[in-house]
């Protein structure tokens, strides 16, 4: 059964009618929580729209090692967007169709200068991730090698990744404002933490370089999200909804705001779709 609504959030209301050809959703915060399982609902929900012809794939921050499993048990098998936009992927079987990648090194020598003690990971383009020092994050990758530095530099990469201990109180956030690149998300959980990519590649993109491969506009898109990396997907399709949970600037940049819940407020808009 479907999760239920939410006491006391308003009800999404969509377009009588809306009939979206893909339906893009973020994962942590919005179809699951995070680091959890599919909620409820989830999987059926999915399975309706796409036999109604729809295609929906993950957007999300995930490498593809931490996407695939999450999207199967969803229900999706055809593509994800992920690492922020910077690959496309398919999903079962799982294989990287097309990545973004750049040279690290001059940016990693700067990072290095601001942050003498932070560890830094790089992600390949294959999805495997290397890291100055050992880190265990299952929401990160399901594969992180310890390297030296030598090897961490030698290949282009997808994205940097840096985090520091020493910045549990500040952030890592100032530190972006040095770089010369595009600052995908940064935060405090157990670490201060900072994900940087090209400039310019972001979810939006990931999803116009699949749309363009399906012959979909991105007036037929619907996107679903709730952080700060969801912000130029939201603006980019042609119907956005935002989670509740979501910040106020993110709300403001839907067409719509659905419940706070992970999953159960992705199926109140699925729901509504193709009826």
């Amino acid at each position: 059964m479907p999760p239920p609504h939410e006491p006391g959030v308003e009800r999404v209301t969509l377009p009588v009618g809306l009939r979206p050809r893909l339906i893009a959703v973020d994962l942590d915060g919005t179809l699951v929580p995070q680091s959890d399982g599919v909620p409820d609902g989830v999987f059926e929900a999915i399975a309706r729209v796409q036999d109604h012809g729809a295609v929906v794939v993950a957007a999300t921050g995930r490498s593809v090692s931490t996407t695939g499993y999450v999207a199967r048990a969803a229900g999706m098998h055809d593509f994800a967007v992920v690492s922020n936009g910077a690959m496309l992927v398919s999903i079962d079987p799982e294989s990287v169709i097309e990545a973004r990648t750049f040279d690290a090194r001059a940016l990693l020598t700067q990072l290095t200068e601001l942050l003498p003690r932070a560890t830094y990971a790089v992600e390949r383009s294959d999805g495997v991730f290397l890291t100055s020092r050992m880190f265990v994050d299952r929401g990160v990758s399901l594969d992180i090698r310890e390297v030296t530095h030598e090897e961490l530099v030698r290949d282009p990469v997808v994205r940097v990744i840096v985090r520091s201990d020493d910045h549990l109180d500040a952030g890592l956030g100032s530190m972006a404002r040095h770089l010369d690149m595009h600052s995908i998300a940064f935060g405090v959980t157990d670490v201060a933490w900072l994900d940087l990519g090209i400039k310019g590649v972001t979810k939006a993109t990931g999803l116009q370089a699949l749309c363009d491969r399906l012959g979909i506009s991105a007036s037929e898109v619907l996107a679903i999200g709730d952080s700060m990396n969801d912000a130029e997907m939201l603006t980019w399709a042609g119907t956005s909804v935002a989670m509740g949970s979501a910040r106020p600037e993110i709300k403001a940049l839907a067409d719509h705001v659905t419940g706070s819940t992970p999953g159960a407020g992705v199926v109140e808009v699925l729901d509504q779709l193709y009826r």
